[in-house]
């Protein structure tokens, strides 16, 4: 099964027999159509604007196929998503987590905690010393509200991040970590990153059947799905950033790959084609995933941090976050 993305912004994704087809328009004004098998698609994602069929969006979602929309620079806007989880129980216990205040704090604890160890993993590979990230870490523990979590969160994030200049090799340059928009093109190659992991996990959330909107670590407002937003920490510093410092010190990206307007950076058409396909990489990289102690790649890891999650909320068995070593 493999992802379908579709990133020029006048195609056509319409539907024929038992697959899909890509209509392109070509620089002299016709049309070249691709056709996909429906059977080989797990999920369709669409940059910048995209036409879907009628016939094409519900044949989709019959087959339990997500549509996911991004913008062209790759920030996540929306899904078309199947059926809702009918698992009323475990929307419940998800509920009732939320008011717990001790239960919900050591969640958001170990989820904390993962993340900023995953972050000391991506400094540590690349022979940083002397980042205080390890103490934070332990900062972690000594908390008592979320907020102060929150805290040592966001102190961690600003440490981490201020390393990124000497780990990046030449040209690339990051004096800090911005968005809305990007002003520079390794903060457009992170938020990019992030809206396609984010993509992933609320594909994920959606199979185990939670609630995208009802999280712990950050809050109900805004419309923010929370749920999502959680999960995606563990895996912030394992996928995307790994995979950014990667193709920028790899050289699989340089700085002509990028244009610029109004201030915000974003890849060019050719160069976002070589970026999807170093993202799908990065998903079915495998790895011995260490709580069922078998090899997975992150795509199912994902799913399955999402199904862990839902047994911790009815079960009661604990959750791990991921963390790989």
């Amino acid at each position: 099964m493999s992802v379908l993305y579709v990133t020029q912004p006048e195609a056509v994704l319409s539907k024929k027999y038992e697959a899909f087809t890509v209509a392109l328009q070509q620089e002299d004004g016709t049309w070249k159509k691709q056709s996909v098998a429906a059977q080989t698609v797990e999920q369709i994602v669409l940059l910048g604007n995209p036409q879907v069929t009628g016939d094409a969006l519900t044949y989709a979602l019959e087959l339990g196929i997500p549509i996911h929309y991004l913008t062209i620079f790759g920030k996540y806007l929306g899904s078309a998503l199947p059926g809702y989880s009918r698992n009323g129980a475990l929307r419940l216990a998800q509920y009732a987590l939320y008011h717990d205040t001790e239960r919900r704090l050591d969640f958001v604890k170990a989820v904390v905690t993962a993340k900023i160890h995953n972050q000391y993993s991506v400094v540590y590979r690349h022979k940083i010393i002397g980042n205080p990230l390890k103490s934070h870490k332990k900062l972690v523990a000594e908390q008592t509200t979320l907020d102060q979590v929150r805290g040592v969160e966001g102190l961690a994030a600003k440490d981490y991040f201020a390393d990124w200049s000497v780990i990046l090799k030449e040209p690339w340059s990051f004096p800090n970590r911005n968005r809305r928009p990007p002003t520079d093109p390794v903060n457009a190659l992170l938020s990019f990153a992030y809206g396609l992991l984010r993509v992933q996990v609320t594909a994920a959330v959606h199979i185990a059947g939670l609630d995208p909107y009802i999280g712990y670590l950050h809050e109900v407002s805004r419309g923010q799905p929370a749920m999502v937003l959680d999960l995606m920490e563990e895996f912030r510093p394992l996928v995307a950033d790994n995979l950014v410092l990667s193709v920028l010190n790899k050289g699989e990206l340089q700085p002509q790959d990028f244009t610029e307007g109004l201030g915000a950076y974003r890849l060019n058409d050719e160069s976002r084609k070589r970026f999807l396909l170093a993202f799908e990489r990065k998903m079915n990289d495998e790895f011995k995933h260490p709580v069922f102690d078998y090899r997975c790649t992150y795509r199912r890891s994902i799913e399955l941090q999402a199904r862990l999650l839902s047994r911790y909320l009815q079960e009661g068995i604990p959750y791990k976050p991921l963390v790989l070593r």
